[in-house]
């Protein structure tokens, strides 16, 4: 026999390898019914989210072309009018998509690959967070599997078309491995998890560090014991809280800038909580039927939830009791059951749908399947299945949704057709009083309002707007741009005078001219998005720097004391 097949080393290699394996095989079956068959992909054009993130994939790539690599405004909305989507919702998971699109691949081409790319590093990710801690490679591929193929993120991913609650689904591990090492584990160094976990989870998608926050004030309420033996806990929190909101003030300071200079619409925004909740019997109904129209947890988690249920004073384990009952009360929860009216007009109506809490529902469920307290999956057999159970119903879960509605199965050609004024149901990042439906109708050109001025030669090219003047009298002037704050004229010669937003027409840029010169239009990014998205960058290495040099703490501390000078002696 070769020595060779005796060594450790070697057996952890091809282990690997055919893991990698399998999470590609399945990532692409996963999803081959609704992204590749027929070079189709399964959506609803129109009102979606899809088309939502396909414009967003689509004015970055456009401004990666134009050598603007961190874009603060998407300018392929509105055919050209701009939506500064981008400062609200972070591109930050859309580079690999711009990049495929960058390699000669179409917008439709890309997505699809982007989805395997998600589904494969959402396996690897969760498997490796489950791995942390159990050291059990079969629990933790039932885990990946069972969290990874769940009916909610299929949902999200395959009808929804949401890349950035899809995003979250990615980071969310990481982030429940560190609320368990803070509360449960070892918190020493650890709760780094917890900070570079919801960080991802706040640069994908703006509402689901809300979900996550909430969870860890009813983990934190279930351990309070704990804490009162162990506060220091309680500090590692902190720290993990510090650190996630500097590496966060790249994202929150330009938002929360935006928002002081504008009213958005996203503020006025009316709440749905009610309405957008579920009953109990429908989603246990969806779940059982095995159905991706509509939210739900799927079948393996419902009868998860069922088993938990009758058999949760069973389980020995502390955290994965008290991650089991958080998520069968959350399932509950997130459907009509509970009083959502409540809460319709406090800051939680910023959720928008209930069922958002299925998120939460289905990693707290997978650790308990994959965990298997109740010894229920004896053996790599019944493991084995478990994990073809899932890929099997993550495919007939496509099968279903391309067969419930085959005119939505559209060709790559079809699916490549932009749809600029896809810009959310909501408008949220439009200016309050913008008519999209008036904006669509107005001429893509500067417009004089009032007073009189000859315009020649207008060109736009992204964010930058030139054009001459002449004869101009106090001439207002309404650009083709919604006037957001950043743009600015300085550049401009003439008497020009600086940006305003004319709330009377659409709120477009308006600008005032005299005499004769030329109109120079472009979006500068602001001294407090600078500063800030710096300041997030330099906190990130200087966190890499203490995590390298962690392991050789022992080492370096010695040093240290030797180049410390010696404290002189005082005269008597």
């Amino acid at each position: 026999m070769f020595p060779i097949f005796k060594n450790k080393y070697f057996k952890i290699t091809i282990i690997t390898i055919i893991t990698l394996g399998i999470f590609a095989i399945a990532s692409f079956l996963s999803i081959y019914q609704t992204e590749f068959y027929h070079n189709s992909i399964w959506t609803y054009l129109g009102p979606s989210d899809n088309r939502f993130h396909m414009m967003r994939i689509e004015g970055l790539y456009q401004s990666i072309l134009r050598h603007d690599y961190f874009p603060v405004i998407n300018m392929s909305f509105m055919d050209g009018f701009g939506y500064i989507s981008n400062i609200f919702y972070s591109d930050f998971l859309l580079y690999p998509v711009a990049l495929l699109k960058l390699l000669g691949y179409s917008t439709a081409q890309a997505i699809a690959r982007y989805y395997v790319i998600l589904n494969f590093l959402t396996f690897g990710v969760s498997f490796l967070c489950f791995y942390k801690i159990q050291r059990k490679y079969w629990n933790s591929l039932v885990f990946s599997f069972v969290y990874t193929l769940s009916s909610y993120r299929l949902h999200d991913l395959l009808f929804r078309h949401d890349l950035g609650e899809v995003g979250a689904f990615l980071f969310l591990p990481i982030a429940m491995l560190g609320i368990y090492e803070i509360f449960y584990g070892e918190r020493k160094r650890n709760w780094l998890f917890l900070t570079f976990g919801m960080t991802g989870i706040i640069y994908s998608h703006a509402l689901s560090p809300v979900l996550v926050a909430i969870l860890i004030v009813i983990v934190a309420l279930c351990q309070i014991p704990e804490l009162k033996l162990h506060p220091k806990r309680l500090l590692s929190l902190l720290w993990a809280a510090i650190c996630s909101g500097l590496l966060s003030i790249g994202y929150f300071l330009p938002m929360l800038e935006q928002l002081k200079h504008t009213t958005f619409q996203l503020t006025k925004t009316k709440s749905i909580l009610v309405k957008g909740s579920s009953g109990l019997q429908d989603s246990f109904n969806w779940s059982l039927n095995n159905v991706l129209i509509k939210p739900n947890i799927g079948l393996i988690l419902l009868f998860t939830a069922f088993i938990i249920i009758v058999s949760a004073y069973k389980i020995q384990n502390k955290a994965i009791k008290q991650f089991s009952i958080i998520g069968v009360v959350i399932f509950i929860c997130s459907t009509s059951v509970f009083p959502w009216i409540l809460l319709n007009k406090t800051p939680f109506k910023m959720i928008q749908y209930a069922w958002r809490f299925d998120m939460l529902a289905t990693i707290l469920l997978a650790i308990f399947v994959a965990s298997d307290p109740l010894n229920i999956l004896k053996g790599k057999t019944a493991k084995g299945l478990m994990v073809m159970f899932a890929l099997l119903l993550s495919i007939s879960g496509g099968y279903r949704l391309v067969q419930s509605n085959s005119a939505a199965l559209v060709p790559y050609s079809e699916y490549n057709k932009m749809s600029p004024y896809s810009i959310g149901g909501g408008k949220e990042y439009l200016p309050v009083g913008t008519n999209i439906t008036a904006l669509e109708a107005t001429k893509h050109a500067p417009g004089v309002i009032s007073g009189k001025a000859s315009i020649t030669n207008f060109k736009q090219n992204g964010t930058k707007l030139t054009f001459n003047f002449k004869n101009a009298k106090n001439a207002e002037v309404d650009l083709p741009i919604i006037g957001y704050y950043g743009f600015q004229s300085k550049d401009s010669t003439g008497q020009v005078s600086k940006i305003t937003m004319d709330k009377q027409h659409n709120n477009l840029a308006k600008i005032t001219i005299n005499g004769k010169g030329k109109v120079v239009v472009n979006y500068y990014k602001t001294k407090i998005q600078k500063s800030a998205r710096h300041f997030s960058a330099v906190s990130l290495i200087i966190m890499l720097l203490a995590m390298i040099a962690y392991p050789f703490r022992a080492k370096i501390k010695p040093l240290l004391l030797k180049l410390k000078p010696k404290n002189e002696e005082k005269p008597i």
